[in-house]
């Protein structure tokens, strides 16, 4: 029995009996092995009648937003996005308790996280740049506009200030309703206003794509011969700036690997040219991450990385924006 966080256990058998039911043609569906458990899912590898499958069970009362998303996620697999092929998925089903249930293609290999201990650095080199690469092939992917503020998907800002205008207004909501800010002075009020006239510098330049927005080690696919094979964990995907995707690599796979930034943006560059007043634009990238995140991990009671992101958003409106996490020998 697995235990998720804030739900009642659940078996694998269930999660089993349940792929059964969304794709009749895997049965016999059998358990083989568990995968990494997350915050809010947990996963295992199934063999099935189609072959080695991966069901994926989350939290219970998911919306439409997550439907979307899976929606995109598979889009941009047909775009020839290098991510697993999503092969049925349930927002609600009753075999696992009303939770979400995703079922994928299984692909063998290790994430990049445990990949990284055993691999030589110019094999891990060529990993980290293949992700790059792979980022650069989903923002080609088009999109219509910005996404709303609830699904981060639906066209509707034809401007990135816009758009950021939209997420400072539904943050500050929720800075008041959570009391998120407690404690913090007017560090928040003032780093929402900072955000907002840094989005306006830059917005002129900006055009929409499809971000992944969880680009870090454990989200990364490594083959059983050390080469990278696709990115994971797609259920955070929007229609962002673009370079929204390179803060979280900054702050988790960068800080302490610099030449790891260097490798990354030169896989980039072997699909596309970095995006026009690329730091500028990760400022507000960085900006918009950390007031998202100090409201999400206090919501979720994680003192920790509440502490980390409100440190490192101290360090980002003291410099008006100047201090954006992305090594400064990497240009």
């Amino acid at each position: 029995m697995f235990q998720l966080v804030g739900i009642v256990e659940l078996s694998v058998d269930q999660v089993a009996a349940a792929i059964g039911q969304l794709l009749p043609d895997a049965v016999p569906v059998r358990p083989r092995t568990a995968l990494r458990t997350g915050r809010s899912h947990a996963s295992w590898v199934f063999d099935s009648g189609r072959g080695a499958l991966v069901g994926k069970a989350g939290q219970a009362g998911h919306s439409d937003v997550v439907l979307r998303r899976l929606a995109e996620h598979r889009r941009v697999w047909r775009h020839g996005v290098p991510v697993p092929r999503l092969l049925a998925f349930s927002a609600s089903d009753d075999l696992v308790g009303g939770r979400l249930l995703i079922v994928s293609e299984y692909l063998p290999g290790h994430d990049a996280e445990d990949a990284a201990g055993s691999l030589h650095p110019a094999a891990m080199g060529r990993v980290i740049a293949e992700t790059g690469a792979a980022l650069a092939r989903l923002h080609s992917v088009p999109v219509k506009a910005f996404g709303d503020a609830l699904t981060g998907l639906g066209a509707d800002a034809d401007s990135w200030s816009v758009a950021v205008a939209s997420r400072i207004e539904s943050l500050s909501r929720a800075y008041r309703d959570h009391e998120t800010d407690s404690g913090t002075g007017d560090l928040v009020p003032s780093g929402l206003a900072l955000l907002g006239a840094l989005s306006d510098s830059v917005s002129r330049v900006v055009r929409p794509a499809v971000a992944h927005l969880d680009v870090y080690l454990p989200n990364i696919l490594v083959d059983d011969a050390g080469r990278f094979r696709v990115l994971l964990d797609l259920e955070h995907l929007r229609w962002v700036d673009p370079v929204m995707d390179f803060v979280k690599p900054a702050m988790w796979m960068f800080e302490k690997r610099p030449q790891w930034a260097e490798q990354f943006v030169s896989g980039y560059r072997m699909v596309s040219e970095l995006p026009q007043l690329w730091h500028e634009r990760l400022s507000v990238a960085g900006g918009l991450e950390l007031l998202t995140g100090v409201d999400y991990w206090t919501r979720v009671s994680d003192r920790s990385m509440r502490d980390d992101y409100l440190q490192r958003l101290r360090a980002w409106v003291r410099s008006d924006g100047a201090v954006h996490m992305w090594p400064s020998s990497v240009k």
